[in-house]
């Protein structure tokens, strides 16, 4: 049996607010991490701090569209928190745009979150001093980085573009031993999945069936432990499907 424990392990979580990043936070500080968490809204991350229980834990409230301020937010960080082992970037947004709408600056915002925040912050804690040797990063993606979806053009690219920069950082970190992974998901049962069936209904959009259902958030806050766990010490450039079987 492989001890689960992150004690004296740092971990910070971009979009902890809800969801997936909530979730992730619950259950990493259940197998003993310290938490740094980021979200839009502050009173979310109070909310997510107490449901923890982890008073060791600090919480950053920042607008991760805004790159520009991303290294004052990690060397606040870094001063508060210290060192950190893992870095998990769940924050996100997502968008319905048929093609005839769509425009080379409407891709922006949708980039800059869900693609520009994560790769700003790898390589700002990836620097010796923030980030232990044999760290770990994880990010969430989805099966949207290859599958094509009418109207999610802006979100597929983001994603997409996501996991090829997961795949040169891992190249890249590998002589630290720093390991760069993503979850590739499916539909999971959030907030904003439950609008984004909304809209689907309304545009009569079909999502694909997934014949094991819809993940919840602590079985994608389960699989982002296990990648982040130093026993998974080779496991790295890679994207774990946990899609419910929607690509089979």
């Amino acid at each position: 049996m492989v001890n689960p424990s992150f004690s004296n392990k740092t971990v910070v979580i971009t979009g902890a607010g809800s969801g997936v990043g909530q979730a992730t936070a619950i259950h990493l500080a259940s197998l003993g991490a310290k938490l740094a968490l980021i979200d839009l809204n502050a009173e979310a991350l109070k909310t997510t701090a107490d449901l923890a229980n982890q008073s060791s834990c600090t919480t950053y409230a920042a607008d991760l569209s805004h790159t520009s301020a991303l290294p004052a937010l990690v060397q606040q960080i870094s001063n508060e928190a210290g060192t950190i082992y893992g870095l998990v970037h769940c924050a996100g947004i997502s968008s319905r745009k048929p093609l005839a709408t769509l425009r080379p600056d409407g891709f922006a915002p949708m980039m800059n979150v869900n693609f520009y925040a994560f790769e700003e912050l790898v390589r700002l804690f990836a620097r010796r001093g923030r980030m232990e040797d044999g760290g770990a990063i994880v990010a969430m993606s989805s099966i949207s980085a290859v599958r094509g979806y009418k109207a999610k053009a802006e979100y597929c690219v983001s994603k997409a573009a996501l996991d090829a920069f997961v795949r040169c950082a891992a190249a890249e970190l590998a002589p630290r031993r720093i390991r760069v992974n993503t979850v590739m998901a499916a539909e999971v049962d959030t907030p904003l999945a439950a609008k984004a069936r909304q809209l689907n209904a309304a545009l009569g959009v079909v999502a694909p069936a997934a014949p094991l259902g819809v993940s919840s958030p602590e079985e994608i806050a389960n699989a982002i432990a296990f990648l982040l766990h130093p026993v998974m010490r080779t496991l790295t450039g890679t994207h774990l499907l946990v899609d419910g079987g929607s690509m089979l």
